[in-house]
């Protein structure tokens, strides 16, 4: 048998029966390989790739959130800052109409105490004026009485 045998085979030390055994072996690899590729290596790719896909969709869909979530928040932001500006125009306008009816009330009870004080100047000035000639009348009266006695205790000594 082993002359038969080709001089590969002798390098190796292998006989026909083994070379037989390699190429059978190896053409049944080759058919184990194509069976687990159609029924079990193509159905799972697949099965990845459609995960892929979903998993690639929904990270986009993600991001698309995320972009519009951020469009939502700067749109927020904004109006809350309009907002801000509008109520403190609001609150200086109301302060300053404030101060004006504040100035305004206090001049008219300026106004209205100086009136009062010069009403009230006034009747002490008329008073002072009846008093001093009442005073004045009683003076000249008590002056008279007084001259009378005098007069009359004079001529009686």
């Amino acid at each position: 048998m082993e002359d038969t045998a080709s001089p590969l085979l002798q390098l190796f030390s292998l006989t026909t029966l083994d070379a037989q055994m390699i190429v059978v072996g190896t053409l049944f690899i080759f058919a184990l390989y194509a069976a687990l590729s159609r029924a079990l290596f193509k159905p799972l790719l697949r099965h990845l790739e459609e995960r892929e896909s979903v998993t690639a969709g929904a990270l986009h869909a993600a991001s698309q959130m995320r972009q519009k979530a951020t469009a939502l928040r700067e749109r927020y932001d904004e109006g809350m800052l309009q907002a801000r500006i509008a109520a403190n125009k609001e609150r200086a306008q109301l302060v300053l109409e404030a101060k004006k009816t504040a100035a305004d009330t206090v001049s008219k009870a300026e106004a209205e105490a100086a009136a009062e004080l010069q009403a009230g100047r006034q009747v002490i000035s008329r008073s002072v004026s009846q008093a001093n000639t009442s005073a004045e009348a009683q003076a000249k009266a008590l002056a008279e009485t007084l001259s009378a006695k005098v007069d009359a205790q004079l001529s009686v000594h």
